[in-house]
């Protein structure tokens, strides 16, 4: 997968200090880079996650090493936001040291709580779950309408603080799909035509009138490469 041309790492060589912002065109907008953790445990057995805390495997620990210098190259903003859970946490570790970002964990940047269905498998969590009842919270969970109203107030409140700028979120697959189609326009209840692979990139823009596009979604053009 080409690397996109608004992804193009311009700022190779940024010295370690200079501002991260430094090399980015702020009349573009304030641009959002969400990125999903790297792969885990339970991502491997194919079961459901929402809060629970499985860690990175070895994969995915090398999955984040190699987005690292990418997202370093790509004059963001020191902060770095979060999920405060561990596989986003572990992996936003891996970028920031790297990158030399300011990590700062974020709750409402959670997957999806998923209540007495985390740690099953997805056959069994898809069975049980209404088609199509974005208002259906499993037990000790949330619903689809409420983590999409959570992710969009959560965005939205990042780039307020970062008017003009680049900035990195890590956070999980839930989260970017309910974001991707808000951005998009499309209802929370319709099928999925797209894949969040772990590490993937996704832009977002947000324009002065506070409007969101998406750029990209899904880029994997770092790990080309990873396993070799």
């Amino acid at each position: 997968m080409p690397t996109p041309d608004r992804l193009t790492p311009n700022g190779a060589g940024l010295p370690p200090r200079t501002p991260h912002a430094a090399c980015y065109d702020a009349s573009m907008g304030t641009e959002l880079i969400v990125v999903r953790h790297g792969e885990t445990i339970y991502n491997t057995r194919n079961l459901y996650q929402g809060h629970s805390d499985s860690p990175l495997t070895t994969d995915g620990e090398a999955q984040a090493r190699a987005l690292a210098p990418r997202i370093r190259a790509l004059c963001t903003t020191r902060a770095l936001y979060c999920s405060d859970l561990l596989r986003a946490r572990r992996t936003a570790e891996l970028i920031a040291t790297a990158g030399h970002h300011d990590v700062t964990a974020e709750p409402l940047l959670r997957e999806r709580g998923y209540g007495v269905f985390e740690g099953r498998s997805r056959d069994e969590v898809q069975q049980a779950i209404p088609t199509g009842d974005i208002d259906f919270a499993p037990p000790g969970g949330e619903s689809q309408r409420q983590l999409h109203h959570r992710v969009v107030a959560a965005f939205d409140a990042i780039a307020s603080r970062h008017p003009g700028e680049r900035v990195v979120a890590v956070s999980h697959g839930g989260v970017l799909i309910a974001f991707a189609k808000h951005v998009l326009g499309l209802p929370q209840d319709v099928p999925r035509r797209f894949h969040i692979h772990n590490t993937s990139l996704s832009l977002f823009e947000r324009d002065d009138a506070g409007e969101w596009s998406v750029r990209t979604l899904g880029d994997l053009a770092h790990l080309e490469d990873w396993r070799a």
